[in-house]
């Protein structure tokens, strides 16, 4: 059931060789899906409601938002009127390696990092859309420089509740082993797996990975698992055994537990929740059954 999600994967998307591509989309209404990379989507023109792990939020020109992989998002259009905006698609391994979140702060889970009254933003967007129309020498390295800015003042701008960016360090052996594990939290993975992709012993690999990311390995595992997990619970119909599987968890009962530690409720309770608050807003919970309606100008994403 849950593998009839819509998922968009950056194979799909991506320039051949290109870490970064930027799409101009018409949008209309989308149904529940998620990427395995991040997406960073500024409107041109329109309103809407878009929905993040169930969660609404509204669009208008000047709004900005990320997405990261652990997200699941729907579009909903106020009319008729389809939403103009720009659509980049970012691989996690962009910007020379390092973790988006050494610029950005760092979402409280399940929320999503936004800004909005943001017009200044257009040109910036419109420069990089322009810059990947042709191939020119230093094409990919300006559409790099281009992309750090954009996101230095997006940082600068957020609206949700976040912890700081986390200070930057030139490690790019762990770099690579975090980026692994956050494209395979759903597999199951050891300690000696991960720290396989650093080539380093797992001892001091994972000595080394809590100084890199401020938590245990193990820690950080759980913690993705669990917030893909959550958005599942708040963004579709799966149960509760459902969603504990499809995040990388064996052990319902273990799942139950560590999800009650961090969130301070069960998740049979949190899911009952969100039942009840998406009784009270007209938007259409993801049912599986894989219709969505999207007009693109270039590619489908979003």
């Amino acid at each position: 059931m849950y593998d009839q999600l819509e998922r968009y994967t950056a194979d799909q998307l991506l320039v051949p060789a290109s870490q970064v591509t930027i799409l101009r989309q018409e949008l209309d209404r989308t149904g529940v899906h998620w990427h395995d990379y991040y997406e960073l989507v500024y409107v041109i023109e329109g309103t809407a409601d878009h929905v993040v792990n169930g969660v609404p939020h509204p669009l208008s020109p000047g709004s900005l938002f990320l997405l990261t992989p652990a997200d699941f998002h729907e579009i909903v259009p106020d009319s008729a009127e389809s939403l103009l905006c720009y659509n980049v698609v970012i691989d996690p391994a962009a910007l020379d390696g390092q973790q988006l979140n050494e610029l950005l702060p760092t979402p409280s889970d399940g929320s999503v990092l936004m800004a909005s009254g943001y017009p200044e933003a257009e040109a910036d967007f419109r420069r990089l859309w322009r810059e990947s129309q042709e191939a020119r020498p230093g094409t990919g390295a300006l559409m790099q420089a281009l992309l750090r800015c954009i996101l230095i003042e997006f940082a600068r701008r957020c609206e949700a509740g976040a912890a700081p960016p986390r200070p930057q360090r030139n490690d790019s052996g762990i770099a690579r082993a975090v980026l692994y594990v956050d494209h395979h939290f759903r597999e199951p993975l050891t300690l000696a797996d991960v720290a396989a992709q650093a080539h380093l012993s797992p001892n001091y690999f994972s000595e080394r990975f809590r100084d890199f990311t401020g938590t245990s390995f193990q820690a950080y595992l759980q913690q993705r698992r669990l917030r893909f997990a959550r958005s599942l619970l708040a963004a579709t119909d799966l149960g509760v055994t459902e969603a504990c599987h499809a995040a990388g968890f064996n052990s319902v009962s273990h799942f139950g537990r560590a999800y009650r530690r961090r969130y301070g409720q069960a998740p049979s309770a949190y899911r009952a929740g969100q039942a009840a608050a998406a009784a009270t807003w007209p938007h259409e919970r993801a049912a599986f059954s894989g219709d969505w309606a999207l007009q693109a100008g270039s590619g489908a994403a979003s």
